[in-house]
């Protein structure tokens, strides 16, 4: 290395670049070790607002970033916001949730300031732009490490509900893939479900892949139906993620091809029942099924369901639930049930959309156990 590299590398650069420095350096942490500069990094708006803008830790000579909130009248809440700094977001250490440095709340300005890592290639959103053709094996891995990261803050001590979980909150790392996600979301005040008003039908029509259409589904439960840290568990346990993929733990009986088919078999095991699922096409939009529950735990008894389903008026989430209600079932049986339905009437009636679709109308006494929310 030349000398004047050397100088230039250990010097306090201080005379030549004061003017650089005055220019870009917009704020400095109340100690001194990290700077933010004007350059923002993304935007976030609501009744709490977030902008993320490019900073500098000057201790450890890293790239940071410098996330500022603002609450509307910050006074009335500075308590809250407060306990919730030093109680939830300081404690956070998981490979996939974004690691905190230094948190304060600037009373003056009204804002909250979080500082935390970095991440070059950006958020999900803005790297799926970039990069269109992803295998799904990547999409399984990114989910494994998204729920992965909510398992361990709905786990934690108080647990903590993240409560804007999206694309725009979860980075990458592009040379590595892996993800984590924003915790900082949790500081915010207001009350209620924030989401868009999203036709799923049209969404979830374009997915032709069945098992992966049933994992979003579970996914988008509404906050309503979430209950306890178990629903996380139970999606990372789901059988798309699986890292050898099977067809839903399922054979197909009889093969078919993507035409609507006039008599469909499936079957599923689990560690009590073998369930065998036939199906009939009738006219309309309607179909003939019969249901076969054997029993495998020693007394051999058999089981034979006969029932119409109405694509139109019936769902596979209340058509379930009520027949493990009434035969005394364990209410784990609904969402393999659900599942040989979903399956075998796709195959019967291909217009037909999933549960999902009428969500609303179910009654929550099915819902949970289907999505363990």
């Amino acid at each position: 290395m030349r000398s004047e590299e050397s100088f230039a590398l250990f010097s306090p650069m201080k005379d030549s670049n004061d003017e650089y420095e005055d220019t870009e350096i917009a704020e400095k942490s109340p100690n001194g070790r990290y700077i933010r500069y004007n350059e923002v990094l993304g935007r976030e708006f609501g009744a709490t607002s977030k902008i993320a803008y490019k900073g500098f830790d000057v201790g450890d000579g890293m790239e940071v970033t410098w996330n500022k909130l603002r609450v509307n009248d910050l006074s009335k809440a500075a308590e809250q916001v407060e306990e919730r700094l030093n109680t939830l977001l300081k404690p956070l250490r998981h490979k996939n949730i974004i690691k905190s440095y230094s948190t304060w709340v600037d009373h003056e300005t009204g804002s909250i300031n979080v500082i935390t890592e970095s991440f070059t290639s950006g958020n999900l959103r803005e790297f799926r732009k970039k990069h269109r053709s992803v295998d799904v094996v990547a999409i399984k891995n990114w989910s494994r490490q998204i729920l992965q990261g909510l398992c361990y803050l709905h786990t934690h001590d108080p647990p903590i509900i993240h409560g804007d979980l999206t694309c725009g909150n979860i980075f990458i790392n592009g040379n590595t893939g892996e993800l984590v996600s924003s915790a900082s979301e949790c500081l915010k005040i207001e009350e209620g479900h924030k989401g868009n008003k999203v036709d799923t039908r049209i969404l979830l029509e374009k997915v032709k892949d069945i098992q992966v259409r049933q994992f979003i589904e579970k996914c988008l439960v509404p906050a309503s139906y979430i209950m306890g840290s178990s629903s996380v568990e139970e999606l990372l346990k789901h059988p798309f993620l699986e890292k050898n993929r099977t067809s839903l733990a399922m054979d197909m009986v009889k093969e078919a091809d993507c035409h609507p088919v006039s008599v469909m078999e499936f079957k599923a095991l689990n560690e009590r029942n073998e369930f065998r699922l036939t199906g009939e096409r009738r006219d309309g939009n309607s179909a003939s099924l019969v249901l076969r529950i054997a029993d495998l735990c020693g007394r051999r008894r058999v089981t034979n369901i006969e029932f119409e389903f109405c694509v139109d008026t019936d769902t596979t989430i209340s058509v379930a639930g009520e027949m493990v209600q009434e035969l005394g079932l364990p209410m784990e049986d609904v969402t393999l049930i659900v599942e040989l339905m979903d399956n075998l009437i796709i195959k019967l009636v291909p217009c037909w959309m999933p549960s999902f679709a009428r969500f609303n109308g179910v009654k929550r006494s099915y819902v949970d156990p289907i999505f363990g929310f």
